[in-house]
């Protein structure tokens, strides 16, 4: 008797894989017995079934890329002092999984940001845009725009550090022109890793969505949630950062600070994607952080 052959399993590209959404991604797709391709520049050891190294110079990408049942573009750049990295990082890459996706109507997923416009004098901003601009045009891409990403203890992100007391009874200083009043609704990782695995397996239509957490609040507000309590805020001038790289590095988290324009559009996003976002208050109160000497020794 002629047995049946086993269903072949879905093909997923993850591009930027060793980034922290793309390991939880990975480690997601595993579970859910999907066929996992991890493309990355270094080599690095991760849950996949597949590690492509080098990969933006790499062909066996472009094989993997165009065998593929969906593509998650997770590559980006962050405090880069000219724009030549912004573009080859981010826009580069765009278009390196267009053009080996090409006529096919293969799921691509990708993270821009609330505020991407191709035309911004933000090269952050600038280059989400531009990379929007050419995957927008795949039929079978899903582009969700962000704000802030938050993880909680004991890894907080860049996002959520920043809104941490440095020593006790010191004020948490926001960077920026009005910073105490911006407003914007964090996301959580799990979140963003688990509507990007609901993305490539086929669920919701191709589109443009913005996407956030629950909970709108001011910078001021979110500090004294993430310190959990009153605490003293000040603002600051970006310039008053002595090193060029961390001021590099907090412009463009500054650029991802914002709040959706249309304030139902997060929760029908993740609706159509059968998402159920996390409240800030499974991450927050943060963990005090560890002194500088307990940290390296961790390390």
């Amino acid at each position: 008797m002629n047995q049946p052959h086993p269903a072949a399993r879905p093909r997923v590209v993850v591009a930027g894989a060793n980034s922290q959404t793309g390991r939880l991604l990975l480690l997601l797709l595993r579970d859910s017995g999907m066929h996992a391709t991890a493309l990355v520049r270094q080599p690095a050891r991760l849950v996949a079934d597949e590690v492509i190294s080098d990969w933006t110079n790499n062909p066996h990408s472009a094989e993997a890329i165009a065998a593929a049942d969906a593509v998650v573009l997770l590559t980006g750049v962050v405090g880069a002092d000219h724009w030549a990295a912004y573009e080859h990082g981010m826009v580069d890459t765009a278009r390196q999984v267009a053009q080996a996706v090409g006529a096919r109507d293969t799921r691509v997923v990708y993270f821009s940001s609330l505020l991407a416009d191709a035309g911004s004098e933000n090269w952050y901003l600038r280059a989400k845009g531009m990379a929007e601009d050419v995957l927008r045009v795949l039929p079978g891409s899903v582009i969700f725009r962000l704000g802030p990403v938050v993880r909680g203890s004991p890894q907080p992100l860049p996002f959520e550090q920043a809104l941490l007391q440095q020593a006790p009874d010191a004020p948490v200083v926001l960077y920026g022109e009005h910073a105490e009043q911006r407003t914007t609704r964090p996301i959580n990782l799990g979140d963003v890793a688990t509507i990007a695995e609901s993305a490539a397996l086929g669920m919701g239509k191709a589109g443009i969505y913005e996407l956030a957490g629950p909970e709108e609040h001011s910078l001021a507000q979110l500090a004294r949630l993430a310190n959990g309590g009153d605490v003293a805020v000040r603002s600051a001038p970006l310039q008053t950062l002595a090193c060029p790289v961390l001021q590099h590095s907090v412009r463009d988290l500054l650029a991802r600070i914002a709040a959706p324009r249309d304030a139902g559009a997060p929760a029908a996003t993740a609706a159509a994607f059968g998402l159920r976002l996390t409240p800030l208050s499974l991450a927050w109160p943060l963990d005090a952080p560890e002194p500088q000497g307990t940290q390296e020794a961790a390390s």
